[in-house]
């Protein structure tokens, strides 16, 4: 097996499985860091991504791996890996988002290796109001999303990993994508919503709105940044802006199964979210869930179409796969059908 030219954290997520698939492609020799190799192998779909080299450790802690021969020749560093927690009562992902992506700064520099760290949108690109959006300048958007504990964590490790990076003159390239979508969410994590609609469990439809793109086209985004010469510090990866309503009738049209419009207004869902703040039944979302639904969610970007060959797919093409994919590995699926 080729020396490894390429590092990946989170392989064995939504994202990391369709970045292998990408980097297979290209025949980019790649190591990926799991934690548990043995679980790594039982994987179904282990065998789309190649031959990869395997390397037992967390990102988060300075390990053996670190200094591992195999790893001398790493030159891109893809940080995946996050702990994602829409509760305030959980324990929080604060410390594992932050000190992981300072430690991947630190191998980046005692490889030499670039480092392209997958944030999210909603460091940035979270409003009150719908059609807002940011773009690679705007600012945090700390006023909404900084009350929320992934989004506070990931506006910490980039700015963060950017302060040290720049003390280290590590290369650090950081990716903000919204929610993505597409076949292969074997954790079934990024196509909740689309979850709820073919299950017939969709209550109420809150007031904000839904950002998504497809899996596919990030992941080819992500590849590219490979080989390109000189990336910018931050690439934006918008898709398809709309309201919860819209996304939701849009999964039940290409999926046939009707969606009873079933609205709340605003005030009362942050009415909710108020009072269970400390004391949220078991069977309500968390209120952390219910203030996201009611805000709106805008990307737009300057150069990642030009410099990174990003086009997303129509929204629609992506529902379709999503749901056939959905569909195709969980039987009991296949009989909700309107």
């Amino acid at each position: 097996m080729s020396t490894p030219r390429v590092l990946v954290t989170g392989a064995t997520g939504f994202l990391g499985r369709h970045l292998l698939g990408v980097l297979r492609a290209a025949a980019v020799p790649t190591a990926v860091l799991v934690r548990d190799p043995q679980a790594w192998a039982r994987q179904d779909w282990v065998a789309e991504a190649g031959p990869v080299s395997v390397f037992e450790g967390s990102p988060q802690i300075r390990t053996p791996w670190l200094n591992a021969p195999g790893l001398g020749g790493v030159k891109t560093i893809f940080h995946l890996a996050a702990a994602v927690s829409h509760s305030r009562q959980a324990a929080p992902a604060d410390d594992f988002n932050v000190e992981s992506t300072l430690q991947m700064v630190r191998a980046a520099k005692e490889w030499g290796a670039r480092l392209v760290f997958m944030s999210s949108s909603g460091t940035v690109g979270c409003f009150r109001f719908p059609r807002l959006v940011a773009d690679e300048h705007s600012p945090f958007a700390e006023s909404l999303a900084g009350r929320w504990p992934y989004y506070a964590s990931k506006i910490r490790a980039e700015r963060e990993a950017r302060r040290l990076a720049d003390k280290l003159g590590v290369e650090l390239v950081i990716l903000r994508p919204p929610v993505m979508l597409g076949p292969g969410d074997h954790r079934l994590r990024s196509t909740q919503h689309v979850m709820k609609v073919l299950g017939g469990n969709l209550p109420v439809i809150p007031p904000g709105g839904m950002h998504f793109t497809d899996v596919r086209d990030v992941a080819a985004a992500l590849g590219r940044l490979v080989t390109l010469e000189r990336p910018r510090a931050v690439y934006h990866l918008p898709g398809t802006a709309c309201s919860l309503a819209e996304f939701f009738h849009m999964v039940g049209e290409v999926s046939g199964m009707p969606v009873t419009e079933r609205r709340v207004p605003g005030w009362a869902v942050k009415g909710v979210a108020r009072l269970t703040r400390r004391h949220a039944p078991g069977w309500m979302p968390d209120p952390v869930l219910l203030e996201m639904s009611t805000c709106f969610w805008g990307l737009s970007t300057l150069w990642s179409d030009r410099e990174l060959g990003y086009t997303p797919r129509a929204p629609r093409q992506t529902l379709v796969e999503t749901v056939a994919w959905l569909r195709a590995h969980h039987p009991a699926l296949r009989d909700a059908r309107g």
